[in-house]
């Protein structure tokens, strides 16, 4: 049984006519007769049976039907990511990145990705991952790099990755001096935090629940706004109180002596990464190819 046998024989089936099929298929008619008697004498089943000038599958071929259609649409699938591989086509994505996935590796990975699929056009939008979601519901985005789960049972999550949340101060403060601190000292000092509605906000403010420690910031920042995570790490750097930022956002200020990272036990708090799609939409192969990539990516 070939794919070109069951091609001939799916067109005979839906024009009803051997003739037709011939025509449409741009091939002889006694060749379309042949096609279908060889598939037949494989199968040990008759497919059609003649009414008049038309003919009219049997129950063999009412099975075989749906099930040689679905191969036909995959081999046209396949040479279709073939020829995207090739190169044969261009693309165009939409990906979406929360506002920490943008402040950090998300811009970054998208260089490289573009580097290595230089035929694909992509569309980047930084938002909270709450209005990402709904992007993606409404199928303005192929893909999501959100900061939290969706409680939508029409999107797909995938954990991508989890970053540290540090507690950081001031290179010269004098916590830095202690191999770890207590949650309690920290509370003690000026805490400067992102605003309400943020991820880490409400982490934070939990733990210290738990703890049953009072959580009473001393100076609140926007990081939704463009800045804000600088805004945030240079009003620590600059002496005004201990902050909390993910692990990756601070690294390069670390190393530069710019900023310290405190040990604090009882924190242990982490930022989880999500990658979310539409459930019932077709993924295209470069929005799979830039998937693929940031898991990649994210293990180097």
């Amino acid at each position: 049984m070939t794919l070109h046998q069951l091609k001939v024989f799916v067109t005979v089936a839906r024009l009803k006519s051997f003739t037709q099929a011939a025509e449409t298929l741009r091939i002889r008619q006694p060749s379309v007769s042949l096609l279908i008697q060889g598939l037949q004498r494989e199968l040990g089943v008759k497919l059609f049976e003649q009414l008049g000038k038309k003919v009219r599958l049997t129950r063999a071929g009412e099975e075989l039907l749906p099930r040689a259609a679905e191969m036909l649409a995959k081999e046209v699938e396949i040479k279709e990511v073939l020829d995207d591989i090739k190169g044969l086509k261009k693309g165009k994505i939409s990906i979406g990145g929360s506002g920490f996935a943008g402040a950090s590796f998300l811009p970054v990975a998208l260089q490289e990705f573009k580097n290595q699929y230089p035929a694909v056009d992509v569309a980047l939008r930084i938002e909270r991952s709450q209005v990402l979601e709904k992007m993606l519901l409404d199928g303005d985005l192929d893909l999501a790099v959100l900061g939290r789960p969706s409680e939508s049972s029409l999107l797909l999550m995938e954990l991508y990755h989890e970053e540290e949340i540090v507690c950081i101060a001031p290179p010269n403060h004098l916590l830095t001096r202690k191999h770890t601190v207590p949650l309690e000292l920290i509370a003690r000092e000026p805490l400067i935090v992102s605003g309400d509605g943020s991820r880490i906000r409400g982490m934070l403010e939990q733990k210290f629940a738990e703890k049953r420690i009072p959580f009473t910031p001393r100076l609140e920042i926007d990081i939704h706004q463009l800045g804000g995570r600088d805004a945030e790490k240079n009003a620590v750097a600059n002496g005004l109180g201990i902050g909390f930022l993910t692990r990756c956002y601070v690294e390069l200020d670390v190393r530069a002596g710019r900023l310290k990272v405190l040990k604090v036990p009882e924190l242990k708090l982490k930022r989880t990464i999500y990658i979310a799609v539409h459930k019932n939409r077709k993924i295209s192969h470069f929005v799979q190819a830039f998937s693929d990539f940031l898991k990649r990516y994210q293990q180097q």
